[in-house]
């Protein structure tokens, strides 16, 4: 009987320690999914800007 306990409470330390990778895994990839997102705004944002300047400075 204490056999199978100590076999649940492996089993359960397993499942906490494979969630904990899962969580991890998802902050780190959910982190690097937002800076690409940024990063790919501030490239549209410059392009954009400069199409904005470059039109106004051409209609002078």
């Amino acid at each position: 009987m204490e056999e199978v306990t100590k076999r649940n409470q492996e089993m359960s330390n397993s499942n906490k320690l494979n969630l904990s990778g899962i969580g991890i895994g998802t902050v780190v990839l959910t982190t690097v999914y937002t800076a690409v997102l940024a990063s790919q705004l501030l490239a549209t944002k410059h392009k954009v800007d400069y199409l904005y300047y470059k039109e106004i400075t051409q209609n002078k």
